[in-house]
């Protein structure tokens, strides 16, 4: 699992929306912490489509989390944000591996993984505010 800028602008994107009241611009967050506009924007549409941020337009829209924080763990932002978040291709859902029924390491990389989806699940965003 290699975490990009897409998982730590749109974690920032996502604590200033759960410090908010309401709704928050994109354009306001990316001002606020020194963020690529167009970049913020695009995450928070990611974010929407998994569920996660609810969108407003109009002159007093923008976006908020659709869940309060202590309901959305860092396991839903990454996958959102990231994709599959396994630590190895071999265990994304979307990888066939011609050598995975001969392979020695498959299930040490699948007991790994599991631990770290545990763990990331355990972290609400409320958490860790």
């Amino acid at each position: 699992m290699f975490l990009t800028r897409r998982s730590d602008y749109g974690l920032q994107a996502v604590f200033a929306l759960a410090r908010s009241s309401g709704f928050v611009s994109a354009k306001q967050i990316a001002q606020e912490r020194n963020l690529p506009a167009a970049f913020v924007k695009k995450l928070l549409q990611k974010l929407c489509r998994a569920g996660l941020v609810k969108a407003s337009v109009g002159k007093q829209g923008g976006y908020r989390l659709a869940r309060a924080p202590e309901k959305i763990s860092i396991r839903e932002l990454l996958q959102a944000l990231e994709g599959d978040l396994a630590p190895v291709s071999c265990l994304a859902r979307d990888h066939r591996c011609d050598l995975a029924d001969g392979c020695t390491t498959q299930h040490i990389w699948a007991q790994i993984d599991h631990k770290i989806q545990e763990a990331l699940e355990s972290i609400s965003l409320k958490d860790i505010l």
